[in-house]
């Protein structure tokens, strides 16, 4: 107890930096180790409408009956659907682009309001210059956007 008493100062000012020192621990452990409990997306999913799987396989097989295509897939990722679709030779842009209808016309209009929509169109054996074609349409938007290859004319059928 003397000893408190003779180095008073010297106790309360190691106390208020061990206090400190506990403190900024503690914020930097919660800075590299934030709790798991929230959504790593944040609160931009908690509207979303669910993308039923029956839909979207609806959707392969009406896209696939046209007989322009040879392979399709699809992803999602956070707010954008993904189709992958690879086309025969022998498409033509007009054709590929009009594939996209059979999208938005299967899509409710929940999911057409909520996600943004891509399209990427490929040709495996690059004899078609048109490819690859990519659609794009937003939440937002009426249609789709097309970014052709660069290297191809985009008017060419």
């Amino acid at each position: 107890m003397e000893f408190l008493k003779k180095h008073k100062s010297v106790v309360v000012v190691t106390l208020i930096c061990l206090v400190l020192f506990i403190l900024a621990f503690l914020a930097v452990y919660r800075m590299f180790y934030p709790s798991n409990s929230k959504s790593v997306y944040g609160n931009r999913l908690d509207n979303a409408p669910l993308i039923d799987n029956a839909v979207i396989e609806k959707i392969k097989k009406e896209i696939i009956a046209t007989d322009l295509v040879e392979e399709i897939s699809y992803s999602t990722n956070v707010t954008i659907m993904k189709f992958f679709i690879d086309v025969k030779a022998d498409t033509k842009l007009e054709k590929a682009k009009d594939l996209t209808s059979i999208i938005l016309n299967n899509l409710s209009t929940k999911v057409i309001a909520f996600y943004d929509i891509e399209v990427y169109f490929t040709e495996k054996t690059e004899k078609n210059s048109n490819y690859p074609l990519i659609g794009y349409h937003s939440k937002n938007a009426t249609e789709f956007s097309w970014v052709g290859n660069v290297s191809g004319d985009l008017d060419e059928e």
